[in-house]
């Protein structure tokens, strides 16, 4: 089990969302984009979320609750999954199942089934009548949008929307920006995301929502191998929020 709390508990009114990508079977040494989590270390951090007390609500309810301007409590998080690999189902689920907890797995719709790493429609499936599961859109193809002509960017996001629905007949209400961090969105991306008829949108930029946030523009908290006990203390607890400054300033997608 991991530490407990040792600095007091989160105060801040709103949420974090976490931003997972590979839950893989070992340690990814070379992993130098903290694109993976050994599936020990993700157990680990889940157990840590039921022991400190923190609610896991999924996006949906979470964005629900800006949209109509309900309080939320200080220690509520939600789980994400960009990409669909294929491990969130085989080595993410039983953690999820174990604790009950929800996710949301944002979808780039040319990527699925692609190949034995990534899920495919049967898993899709599988996945969504647990009820633990939720999907988004992730954009068709993972380009980056910030610049692209407007007959491609619609193309990225109502047709990854559309696909989505059509297979599992559910609506597609989230979107996340692929790559996600200043660089890779502007007022033209964010606006083509609302007309599409999307409520919300994900970035991977670094923080907390607070009930007063942008939802075309919400915050993500990246977990990674990096993340061991101590570390996934702070990332909740927010001591690497400034990271959003260097964001900023660099421009990175």
């Amino acid at each position: 089990m991991l530490n407990s709390l040792s600095g007091g508990s989160v105060l801040k009114k709103g949420f974090r969302v976490l931003n997972y990508h590979s839950i893989t079977d070992e340690l990814v040494r070379d992993d130098h984009s903290q694109m993976t989590t050994p599936k020990i270390l993700f157990e680990r951090q889940m157990e840590y979320l039921r022991d400190s007390g923190y609610a896991v609500l999924d996006c949906r309810e979470a964005v629900q609750m800006l949209v109509e301007k309900r309080p939320i409590p200080g220690r509520v998080v939600c789980i994400t999954f960009d990409d669909g690999f294929k491990d969130n189902l085989t080595n993410a689920f039983g953690a999820m199942k174990r604790f009950g907890f929800k996710a949301t797995i944002f979808l780039t719709t040319d990527f699925i089934g692609k190949n034995d790493g990534y899920l495919n429609w049967d898993d899709i499936s599988v996945l969504l009548r647990t009820g633990l599961f939720f999907f988004g859109a992730h954009s068709t193809s993972h380009r980056k949008l910030c610049g692209m002509d407007s007959e491609n960017l619609f193309k990225e996001l109502a047709e990854s929307k559309s696909t989505i629905e059509a297979r599992i007949k559910v609506p597609i209400e989230l979107f996340a920006y692929p790559f996600g961090s200043f660089g890779s969105f502007d007022k033209n991306v964010k606006d083509a995301v609302r007309k599409i008829g999307y409520k919300a949108a994900f970035t991977t930029i670094g923080g907390h929502n607070s009930p007063d946030a942008d939802l075309f523009e919400l915050r993500r908290t990246r977990i990674s191998w990096c993340d061991d006990e101590k570390e996934f203390e702070k990332q909740l607890l927010g001591s690497y929020d400034w990271y959003r400054l260097w964001q900023r300033m660099t421009k990175t997608p």
